[in-house]
């Protein structure tokens, strides 16, 4: 099936202001054909492996980019005003996602100190968001949309993998 020409633009923007949506997508799939390539590795090491690459580590990377270089864009799709303040918000980004990136493979202890990290990180934003919708009535795609579903719920997962792989094979 091929997507008409006419709707590229919109597929392009709605990917892009979902993109941790996208990125999930992309490592259920990797999960998929990981496990079918090999049984050697726990459930827990495959889906802590690509969620933390795509989902945590490269949307960590992409939100770093959008609030750094696009910050126009960033802050309509979050229903801000354009502020300093989204450098920084880049930047925590940027660390969070190269430490997600970087964890892929590392030792045990690298991973715990990235999943505490991410989920400090991830609901605090969560909370952030929750409060902008009660307080500010903010509903724009990028404060109470899958951005916000995100942050609640990938810690639970990141968690329960780093839980389980604390048993050890």
């Amino acid at each position: 099936m091929e997507i008409p020409a006419n709707l590229y633009p919109q597929v392009l923007e709605f990917t892009l202001s979902n993109f941790g949506v996208s990125m999930l997508i992309i490592a259920a799939f990797f999960m998929l054909l990981h496990r079918l390539v090999t049984r050697r590795v726990s459930g827990a090491e495959i889906v802590y492996r690509w969620l933390a690459l795509f989902v945590v580590g490269f949307t960590g990377i992409y939100a770093f980019v959008m609030h750094v270089f696009y910050p126009e864009i960033s802050a309509q799709t979050i229903g801000w005003s354009v502020s300093p303040f989204q450098y920084e918000v880049g930047i925590a980004d940027l660390g969070f996602g190269l430490i997600a990136v970087l964890s892929f493979n590392a030792s045990f202890g690298f991973r715990l100190a990235t999943v505490i990290g991410n989920v400090i990180w991830m609901w605090g934003d969560a909370i952030g968001h929750i409060y902008q919708m009660i307080i500010a009535h903010n509903y724009a795609i990028g404060n109470a949309g899958s951005w916000f579903w995100l942050d609640v719920l990938i810690p639970f997962f990141l968690i329960l993998c780093i839980q389980r792989l604390s048993k050890g094979p």
